[in-house]
């Protein structure tokens, strides 16, 4: 199966992410935008197209109306049937390096279709055989009430011999990773001071929160630092990687391109840590530089620089405040 999917992305809770260009952004005024740019998007879409865009089979596993799944990316796309139609996120990009976002709130999912996501994923990874499933980007809430079973997706992917990333924030987040199921989760400083439940002010905070995070039973933990790269820890050890300085455009997309660098080397070489987070720093750092949530392209990709021993005094740039 020389075609078959490396890895089965799901995103639950998709969205179609409006990008607008203007030259300065003030409330209460009108803006014309000089260019706009729209796509299907959502965290495990985009690291779909990051993978594909590097020759990695990947299938996106997303929920969509059938006129929306019609006109999708089938190259990519996996669409569930559901009736309510896809959220709109609005990016707005304003020439003094100022990233806007205003997103809509996840629709609910019922229980039904949550099934049908999860069933349709864990189906795509036995039939394509992939070593990877992805769940990633916000968990809707319940119709019924009640929160969604994460956990069946992992243990059930675990039966079949498939390992499982996450990406996603809050409770979910906390809860899959108190649990130790997933194989990688990729939280950012913030997210990781909630998990360890203290701030997180230098990189040697960060690391002794991953490890703590480790020690539950997750198996890699990558930490992205925006400017300050990112930490990963797993049985081997730590690592630490970054890059120089580049010119960002577009924060939006830079963690999903840094999770689907890291895949990428995994999928092949799942103990190779350090050159795994190398390469998702690498691609975080060039998709900042690109106005799409995407990454386009995977030309000029920057140099890394890959310590095993941190700095464990030096102070964040974006600190996790809790």
């Amino acid at each position: 199966m020389s075609n078959s999917a490396r890895v089965i992305t799901l995103t639950p809770a998709p969205a179609i992410d409006r990008t607008y260009l203007v030259d300065s952004l003030h409330l209460g005024e009108v803006h014309r935008a000089r260019e706009s740019h729209a796509e299907l998007a959502g965290k495990g879409v985009n690291v779909s197209s990051g993978l594909v865009l590097a020759g990695i089979p990947s299938l996106a596993v997303v929920p969509l109306t059938r006129e929306e799944a019609a006109s999708a990316d089938d190259e990519i796309i996996y669409a569930h049937t559901i009736s309510h139609p896809l959220r709109v996120n609005i990016t707005v990009l304003d020439d003094d390096g100022h990233t806007t976002k205003i997103n809509e709130k996840a629709p609910p999912l019922t229980t039904a279709d949550w099934t049908g996501l999860v069933e349709t994923t864990l189906s795509l990874a036995r039939e394509h055989q992939s070593p990877w499933i992805l769940l990633a980007g916000t968990i809707p809430s319940s119709a019924e009430g009640a929160a969604l079973d994460l956990q069946t997706l992992f243990e059930s992917a675990h039966s079949q011999g498939t390992r499982v990333g996450l990406d996603t924030s809050g409770s979910p987040l906390l809860e899959l990773a108190r649990s130790g199921l997933p194989d990688v989760i990729k939280p950012n400083a913030p997210e990781l001071a909630e998990c360890v439940g203290r701030p997180l002010l230098t990189l040697g905070d960060v690391v002794e929160a991953a490890q703590e995070v480790h020690q539950w039973g997750v198996t890699h933990v990558l930490v992205s630092l925006g400017p300050d790269g990112m930490v990963g820890v797993s049985s081997t050890g730590v690592v630490h990687a970054s890059t120089g300085p580049v010119t960002v455009r577009n924060t939006i997309g830079a963690g999903d391109a840094s999770v689907a660098g890291f895949l990428s080397h995994v999928v092949d070489h799942p103990e190779e840590l350090a050159h795994a987070v190398a390469r998702g720093v690498a691609w975080g750092a060039l998709k900042v530089q690109e106005v799409s949530s995407q990454l386009q392209s995977l030309e000029g990709l920057p140099d890394v620089t890959l310590t095993d021993s941190p700095e464990h005094g030096r102070m964040l740039l974006e600190p996790g405040v809790i």
